[in-house]
Parts: C-alpha cells; sequence; structure tokens
C-alpha cells in the first residue's frame, strides 16, 4: 500500500510530555492512498487531524502554545510546508 509517514522524533515525544503532562505522543501515524496525485490536494484537509493525534494533544488553547509546526521530508531533510495550530 502506498501511503505517507507522519512522525516524530523521541525528543519530540519528551518535549510534548513535558509540556503537557496528560499528552500520549504517537510515535507515527501512516495514510495510505490509492492514487498520490488525489492525496497530495487532500492532505491540507488531514493535517489538522494528524498533528493533534500524533503530539497526542487535542486542546486547541494547548496546540495553540506550540507556535508553528513544520513538516520535513525525512529522507530529504527538506521542509515541505509549515502550519500554525490557531490558524
Amino acid at each position: 500500500m502506498d501511503g505517507v509517514t507522519f512522525s516524530i522524533g523521541p525528543s519530540i515525544r519528551e518535549f510534548i510530555k513535558r509540556m503537557f503532562p496528560n499528552a500520549h505522543p504517537a510515535s507515527n501515524i501512516f495514510v495510505g492512498y490509492d492514487n498520490y496525485s488525489d492525496f497530495k490536494t487532500e492532505i491540507g484537509r488531514l493535517e489538522p487531524y494528524i498533528y493533534p493525534a500524533l503530539l497526542g494533544v487535542d486542546d486547541k488553547n494547548d496546540l495553540n502554545k506550540l507556535g508553528q509546526i513544520e513538516f520535513i521530508d525525512t529522507f530529504t531533510g527538506k521542509e515541505l510546508h509549515k502550519i500554525t495550530p490557531g490558524d
């Protein structure tokens, strides 16, 4: 199955746990797709659901404390884009 894996590193998980003791961050989330070109146009609609689930933080006020979130290609290190939870 084709798809995209969203993940956070151990240091980010520890940071989230210290900042939000009740948070339960995931190591990764896999989102499968049948057609990449369709997925590429829809990913923006999924991000508001992916990062709270990945970080284990679902309270909007808590998410706003995080500031900007960067999506980075782990193979190339290239920044794909940034979002700010409060926007």
